[in-house]
């Protein structure tokens, strides 16, 4: 793609985004308005968070790593990864707008938790420190693209970007607390837990880094198809949790485990293993590597398999009820509504178009 073509490219995507958003962000509005938060799928007997969540935690923890994605090169100077740091810090920015739009959607009161969390001073809680770790990382994203992104000519930026790679660990790992230190949720009490969400995080927003990349064309292209050997290891270490969550969780007698025969009998969770394997295979072989198409492959097939991992953490985490009784035999039955889907269409589009916005007005590249 040439140069003259990517503003044109990136202004298409922009209508694109933007009719998208208005579509199924009015079709979402119009389902709250009428029906309130009846319109989602989320019950009583337990299952609170359902794929708005699954939609906002992706995005944000996909977000924080490719904020890190440009850190491994304004922050720790790795060459790899130097024509991909604009694009990487502005796919953050849209990544973690989208993400936004799928909470605050959700939420019944959303502009009461800007204030609600931090001023009830929660300190034992993850979810206090990660607001507060989510107001310093946006604001450095919006200080990055101001004035760096926007500014081609402007110096690798310094400080800034530092604290914004400290705030993205800092925000993945508060997150990660937020299911590992609920005990009563055994899927989720793990010491592992915060590891394996930081890997699948770093790996989300490198995907979504090097997609771009190749679709730009040109250096950056080159760039991302070098990149991707760090995707391949990543992928690897993906594909190890995964399995190993499985295995233990097939064999252990702890209640709430039980339900890993759930997800594991789930056509879903072979799909995210074949996709996995794809993808390693793609980025581990240097011919593979060479060639735009199959890394552009490479790249959807680790972002598919990511969400749906998300998507079964999320929701299998919760399907043993906490209090069993006569209300509730086995496990919690969950499918997401149309309006649910419809939030995941439009924080998607809303995303995609701040990126394009981004692609149409600003030059990436070194």
């Amino acid at each position: 793609m040439s140069a003259a073509t990517l503003p044109r490219a990136g202004s298409a995507g922009f209508v694109v985004g933007i009719v998208g958003l208005i579509l199924a962000g009015g079709f979402v509005v119009w389902q709250l308005t009428t029906q309130g938060h009846a319109a989602y799928n989320t019950t009583s007997n337990g299952l609170m968070w359902g794929l708005p969540i699954v939609t906002y935690d992706f995005l944000l923890m996909s977000s924080c790593g490719a904020a890190l994605t440009g850190a491994l090169a304004t922050v720790f100077g790795l060459k790899d990864f130097e024509p991909l740091a604009r694009r990487a810090t502005w796919i953050a920015l849209a990544l973690l707008i989208g993400g936004v739009l799928a909470l605050f959607l959700e939420l019944g009161h959303p502009l009461r938790s800007l204030y609600a969390i931090p001023l009830n001073f929660q300190v034992k809680a993850p979810l206090f420190w990660k607001v507060l770790g989510a107001g310093i990382y946006g604001l450095c994203l919006l200080l990055l693209a101001a004035n760096w992104i926007a500014k081609p000519q402007a110096p690798k930026p310094g400080a800034v970007a530092t604290v914004a790679a400290v705030a993205a660990l800092f925000v993945v790992f508060t997150g990660a607390l937020m299911f590992a230190t609920l005990s009563m949720r055994p899927f989720w009490h793990s010491g592992e837990v915060p590891v394996m969400i930081l890997v699948e995080a770093l790996l989300g927003g490198m995907a979504f880094t090097l997609l771009a990349a190749q679709l730009a064309g040109g250096d950056e292209a080159r760039a991302a198809g070098n990149a991707a050997r760090w995707v391949a290891v990543l992928v690897f270490a993906a594909l190890l949790f995964l399995i190993g969550r499985a295995i233990v969780g097939l064999a252990s007698n702890l209640d709430g485990l039980q339900v890993w025969n759930k997800v594991v009998g789930s056509a879903w969770f072979w799909i995210e293993i074949a996709l996995l394997v794809v993808a390693l295979w793609l980025t581990a072989s240097a011919g593979n590597r060479a060639s735009g198409g199959m890394q552009v492959l490479a790249m959807l097939a680790t972002i598919v398999a990511l969400f749906i991992g998300k998507y079964e953490f999320v929701i299998a985490g919760q399907l043993v009820p906490l209090f069993k009784g006569s209300w509730v035999h086995g496990l919690i039955e969950y499918a997401p509504s149309a309006t649910e889907w419809a939030l995941l269409l439009a924080s998607a589009f809303l995303a995609y178009a701040v990126y394009a916005f981004g692609a149409a007005r600003f030059r990436f590249g070194n």
